[in-house]
């Protein structure tokens, strides 16, 4: 779904044990990578201030074990705004050159970086009767361990829905525990440790 965002967040107090279920349902491994994301917030309207953060601007270097770097620079807006649990984000992302110039450029405008989250990323692809899934397991700097079911086929919302909720259902049911699920984000809960 192109410039649609679906995906569950949870915290994951055993990867090995997830590997080894993903491993069992034939997900095969398509990437490892280190992804460094800062976060920064709007000259003009704080992307804090409500309650529930519903929206996040990021510039990231996704370095992959092989070696190559790619940047990038995203907007997602989580819907329905300012609710307390999301069902889907307005995704907009594209590679850049030159992240450093973003940065500055960012910066020249008024934006302010908020965070850096700094992860490894493995993922996984998993095919569900509703879909494929990807099953990305981070390892996220001073937060630890989490799994990400993100949906990646063409359907609608209640397709995207429906196929995580298969995925998850697959590992759990073979014995794979899985922490509190994560509304908010790695930025906010760094920020919320911050506080």
């Amino acid at each position: 779904m192109k410039y649609t965002e679906v995906e569950r967040k949870f915290a994951l107090p055993n990867p090995d044990a997830m590997r080894d279920r993903l491993t069992e349902l034939g997900a095969p491994a398509t990437g490892t990578s280190r992804q460094i994301d800062v976060y920064y917030n709007h000259p003009s309207r704080d992307f804090l201030e409500g309650d529930v953060v519903s929206e996040w601007l990021r510039v990231r270097l996704d370095e992959s074990e092989a070696g190559a770097s790619v940047a990038s620079i995203n907007f997602k807006r989580w819907l329905p705004l300012g609710a307390a649990e999301a069902t889907h984000a307005d995704e907009y992302e594209s590679v850049i050159a030159d992240p450093q110039a973003v940065s500055r450029l960012l910066d020249a405008l008024g934006f302010t970086e908020m965070v850096k989250v700094d992860k490894q990323r493995e993922r996984r692809r998993l095919d569900t009767p509703s879909g494929t899934v990807e099953v990305a397991l981070d390892e996220v700097e001073d937060l630890g361990g989490f799994a990400e079911f993100e949906y990646i086929g063409d359907g609608d919302l209640d397709q995207a829905g429906q196929a995580i909720t298969d995925a998850v259902k697959a590992v759990t049911t073979g014995g794979v525990s899985l922490g509190e699920r994560d509304r908010r984000g790695y930025p906010y809960l760094l920020l919320d440790r911050e506080r």
